[in-house]
């Protein structure tokens, strides 16, 4: 991975290096025109973003990059500022090495001169006891990166409904050993929120649980229950910005992303007619879905693969059903 990292950042250097040879013969060439004149009078809006790892340090020398070809690296505090010379909505991913990339938007002019946090969880090999080997926030992020959401984007095509879970084996390319994670829409509040579940169980022994108070439409967390093998339930702190909620693909993106309809995909569940849906989220590397619109979510595998074929990781349906329950005694 630190490999193909490198491959990325000499790739992106020499292209940008390349870009602004390009754009500077073209600007010299047309400083004194009338367009150039108005180009220049486009207000620049900056947005700051500040990289943590899952403990909240931040992260030195994180790649930000964003749609419109700028990128730069955080400082010693995290922090890096990307400027747009553009309105609109713009999609920004962060890389760090040993750290799972992920991506956010901003909306300008609204978020101008914002600081955005950017939490990034660490890779993860499915191996040992990973209950007693990571902190409580780890454990946090880790979940929440496979479980809801692949490079920032939401991997829910449709809606759970009250009692609804689905449980999934997550692997890595480079390694036989997976990991099962179970997630489950438990209830909904009179006011909106919703209690949802999480369990990680490794090497069919241990279970790690926690339940989970979202706000509503799961636009942050309120609380955080968890329960490490048959230990106490405890409550553990919530912050603001705890949770950094993933962005939702329109219907439209959807549709225009689909490359295959009705095509056979075996999972362990078994086997189902879905429709593949394929986008470059950066370059050289591809995010892959199965849609099947009956199950809870609408999809049976998603996985995100390196220069088309390259397994980084892979999220896989194991069962489903629509009879969960707290376990933790939430509420």
């Amino acid at each position: 991975m630190e490999k193909s990292m490198k491959k990325r950042s000499q790739f992106r250097f020499a292209f940008t290096k390349q870009l602004a040879l390009i754009l500077g013969i073209g600007l010299l060439l047309s400083a004194c025109s009338p367009s150039a004149q108005m180009l220049n009078r486009i207000p620049v809006n900056e947005v700051s973003f500040k990289v943590v790892d899952a403990d909240g340090q931040p992260i030195k020398g994180a790649t930000v990059e964003s749609n419109n070809g700028n990128n730069t690296a955080t400082n010693a505090d995290g922090i890096a500022t990307i400027r747009f010379g553009s309105v609109g909505i713009h999609t920004v991913t962060v890389f760090a090495q040993n750290h799972n990339p992920s991506t956010t938007t901003v909306t300008l002019p609204s978020d101008r001169g914002d600081t955005k946090t950017i939490h990034l969880a660490e890779q993860v090999t499915y191996s040992g006891n990973a209950f007693t080997q990571m902190g409580s926030t780890q454990m946090y992020t880790m979940m929440f990166r496979y479980m809801f959401n692949s490079y920032g984007y939401s991997m829910e095509l449709s809606d759970y409904q009250e009692g609804e879970w689905t449980k999934w084996k997550i692997s890595s390319g480079d390694t036989d050993n997976a990991m099962v994670m179970k997630k489950a829409f438990l209830k909904e509040k009179d006011n909106g929120q919703q209690w949802w579940q999480i369990q990680m169980t490794n090497d069919g022994e241990n279970t790690y649980t926690a339940e989970v108070l979202f706000e509503k439409d799961r636009s942050s967390i309120l609380r955080y229950r968890e329960q490490v093998g048959d230990s106490e339930p405890q409550e553990k702190p919530v912050t603001e910005n705890y949770y950094s909620q993933p962005n939702k693909l329109t219907a439209e993106s959807v549709e225009g992303a689909i490359t295959e309809k009705n095509v056979s995909i075996e999972v362990p569940k078994g086997t189902f007619t879905a429709d593949l849906i394929k986008y470059g989220v950066v370059p050289e590397i591809d995010l892959k879905i199965w849609r099947v619109k009956d199950i809870p979510g609408g999809t049976v595998r998603y996985e995100t693969v390196q220069e088309g074929e390259n397994l980084i990781y892979g999220v896989t349906l194991v069962d489903y059903g629509d009879n969960a329950q707290t376990t933790l005694d939430s509420f």
